[in-house]
């Protein structure tokens, strides 16, 4: 008997406020069919809050400390050239590994980890056009634009699922397939029926979490700064962490997100109707991390706040699961476990690599559930003390933090680690040793409660993060949070 077919979906920057998240100001038809016959994760997290470090993590089934892959300039083959990635280990089982779009980081590991991870057929001349075709951008450099629609065709994510339908149609092996969407990523660039209609508003948190440390927050927005209309209101770093931008503003970047997650649902149903058997298919859809839409005076992403790693997570495997809805705590480094389970692979060759798997089965029986999930991120003081270009001759007073996203490793000033259970997100920000590549002594600690928080709009999920309480909270909560946070990062207090 054929083995099942596996196809993983990533979208980029997708954050869960999708009608199956009981967001209904959002449209996304077919991600909510999908959800309706899936197990739907509530709590499902990344470990980092950026494209490479994330996709390093949850496709090489490791953990940021242990990939060493931080930002844009390392990948894990750095530390693992053993090591068997998530695609890999399909290939590994007779699998046609394949895939198209944004799947690894760019072109990160070397040649998206070619041929050690993906099937050597698809490796041909045609390779980066099959993998990054060119996209125009928007008139004028604005954060997003709706175009006429007779020019859809020449947006990456409505090619995905004309390069791959070929092999869907005529497969003969069993595949592994992954499909990397670009959307939400700025530019919000889409057609114009998809344009939203709505007012979206601007988020109730309008303020930053009151006593936060500077640490906490992203500020100069990085990804913001290219933009033109973010210029005219006011700029991607003259709002501090605790100033929101105009109204109207903050309306028309809504408006272009949501509408962008409309024309990128469109595309991933249009992807999901070539499977011919989907009774035998089994698919996973979620985002590669979460993003900010002015909650907490915060855009982009690149913080350990709730809302810039918390993703959608969707798994359906018709007659393996049953649909569902799970609020515990789950991490994207659980994938790899997960999926390998389900299509019944064998990955026992993974315990003769350098490095374990960071994540565990989530359908497993035996596998104890996640009482935390893990996420952290780097920071970067002092942009005068590096050489690079893009912070060459810049000085910025403590609250005006860059993302490291371009900065060696050996030159981050601190690393922010993050663990959250279904009622506490507990953050410890610790010095940062560049010899050693690990963290030294702790500096400031961040208490959230999400008691009332079921991961869904109706509770306000993406609102809750609005004071640090660690100075109030009770001595002995702070000691066992504190204690379970180092456990899980292996010991990162052993030098505090």
């Amino acid at each position: 008997m054929r083995l099942r077919d596996v196809v993983v979906i990533i979208l980029d920057d997708l954050r869960p406020e999708l009608p199956a998240y009981g967001c209904n100001h959002t449209t996304a038809p077919a991600m909510t069919k999908l959800a309706e016959e899936s197990v739907v994760f509530r709590s499902a997290y990344a470990q980092q809050a950026l494209c490479a470090p994330s996709r390093n993590s949850f496709l090489s089934g490791r953990s940021p400390d242990q990939t060493k892959a931080w930002q844009f300039i390392d990948h894990f083959r750095e530390v693992g050239p053993d090591w068997t990635t998530l695609p890999g280990a399909f290939k590994r089982n007779g699998y046609d590994a394949v895939g198209a779009g944004k799947v690894f980081h760019e072109n990160l590991p070397p040649y998206w980890d070619m041929p050690r991870s993906w099937d050597d057929r698809m490796n041909n001349t045609s390779w980066e056009e099959w993998l990054y075709p060119s996209e125009p951008t928007c008139p004028g450099n604005t954060t997003w634009c709706a175009v006429d629609s007779q020019n859809a065709s020449d947006f990456e994510d409505t090619q995905i699922s004309v390069r791959l339908g070929d092999l869907l149609k005529n497969a003969t092996r069993p595949y592994f397939l992954a499909a990397g969407f670009r959307k939400p990523h700025l530019q919000w660039r889409f057609p114009k029926e998809y344009l939203s209609s709505q007012d979206p508003g601007v988020s109730p948190l309008q303020t930053a979490p009151i006593d936060a440390p500077a640490l906490s927050f992203h500020v100069p927005y990085s990804e913001f700064s290219r933009f033109a209309d973010v210029d005219a209101c006011g700029g991607a770093g003259a709002m501090g962490p605790a100033t929101p931008y105009p109204v109207e503003c903050q309306i028309a970047w809504r408006r272009g997100y949501y509408s962008s997650v409309a024309f990128v649902d469109a595309q991933v149903g249009k992807l999901l109707d070539l499977i011919s058997d989907d009774d035998r298919t089994i698919v996973a859809l979620f985002g590669d991390h979460g993003w900010h839409l002015g909650d907490g005076a915060e855009w982009e992403k690149f913080t350990n706040f709730e809302n810039s790693v918390r993703v959608p997570l969707m798994i359906r495997a018709k007659g393996l699961l049953e649909p569902a809805t799970r609020s515990d705590p789950v991490e994207l480094v659980d994938l790899y476990p997960t999926l390998a389970a389900l299509a019944g692979i064998d990955i026992s060759f993974v315990a003769n690599e350098t490095a374990p798997l960071a994540g565990r089965d989530l359908f497993s029986s035996s596998s104890s559930t996640t009482v935390f999930a893990r996420s952290q991120f780097p920071r970067c003081v002092g942009g005068e003390n590096y050489n690079d270009n893009y912070y060459v001759n810049r000085s910025y007073p403590l609250w005006y933090l860059n993302d490291c996203n371009d900065v060696p490793r050996e030159l981050f000033t601190h690393m922010g680690y993050s663990i959250r259970n279904e009622t506490w997100r507990f953050t410890a920000w610790f010095e940062w040793d560049g010899d050693a590549l690990a963290p030294r002594t702790q500096v400031a600690i961040e208490l959230y409660n999400h008691t009332d928080d079921d991961g869904t709009c109706g509770t306000g999920a993406f609102d809750v993060e609005t004071r640090n309480i660690a100075n109030a909270a009770d001595p002995k909560l702070i000691r066992d949070l504190n204690a379970s946070l180092c456990a899980l990062f292996d010991d990162v207090c052993s030098t505090s």
